[in-house]
């Protein structure tokens, strides 16, 4: 009696022991996951708020340069390589609503007045020629504030909305168009974390060139 009262004793308290140790193993793999999950939260604040911070300044520094140099620029996102770059062109030119360009690139309007003024044989060759749309010619900045910046391991571009567009670029190129009349197309870059489970975005002011830095995800329709 006994023997069999101390072995189910040694029984329990094996038992008991085990669950501890279970318990323990399961605390001590909670903690370590919550230090894991708070140091890739905090990697990512740090470095969304130096890649954002780092952008905006360069779109600021974009706005005032056209204005006062009379230079076009376009602010290049390439969303798959998460990185971004300056080009810039001293041709005029005007954006406008995708769908209202043909494949060549000229405006549908501007393409039926030379139809229509070819047919009624009303213009000469180089007249027609002198009233085509030019495709402006853009080549990349290497100045030295400009050089084309590769965003931190942990930040990455969701998407992009700007104005002359319909929806969000998600993947590829996305550009947004400065001009020297002192405007920047209104725009909104949202960032996320690897999980995209975090959000950050930038949003243009077209009048001022000032970005407003909020971490949250934005739209052009979103109220300010």
């Amino acid at each position: 009696m006994n023997f069999f009262s101390s072995t189910k004793k040694k029984l329990k308290s094996a038992a008991g022991f085990t669950l501890f140790e279970l318990l323990v193993t399961l605390a001590v793999v909670a903690l370590v996951v919550g230090l894991v999950v708070s140091q890739t939260n905090d990697l990512f604040d740090r470095d969304i708020k130096q890649a954002s911070s780092k952008l905006a300044a360069t779109i600021r520094y974009l706005y005032n340069k056209s204005a006062t140099e009379g230079i076009y620029f376009r602010l290049i996102l390439d969303i798959d390589e998460r990185a971004y770059w300056i080009e810039a062109t001293g041709d005029p030119y005007l954006l406008a609503n995708p769908q209202a360009f043909a494949a060549s690139g000229k405006s549908t309007a501007s393409k039926s007045l030379l139809d229509e003024a070819k047919s009624k044989s009303l213009l000469q060759d180089e007249e027609i020629e002198r009233i085509k749309p030019k495709t402006p010619s853009f080549d990349q900045v290497s100045e030295r504030l400009l050089k084309p910046s590769k965003l931190p391991t942990s930040v990455y571009i969701k998407d992009v909305y700007v104005e002359h567009l319909q929806g969000p670029v998600d993947s590829g190129k996305a550009s947004i168009a400065f001009f020297p009349n002192g405007y920047v197309e209104y725009a909104v870059i949202n960032f996320r974390d690897e999980d995209d489970s975090l959000a950050y975005s930038l949003k243009t002011n077209p009048v001022s060139g000032s970005v407003k830095i909020e971490d949250r995800y934005r739209t052009l329709d979103d109220e300010e």
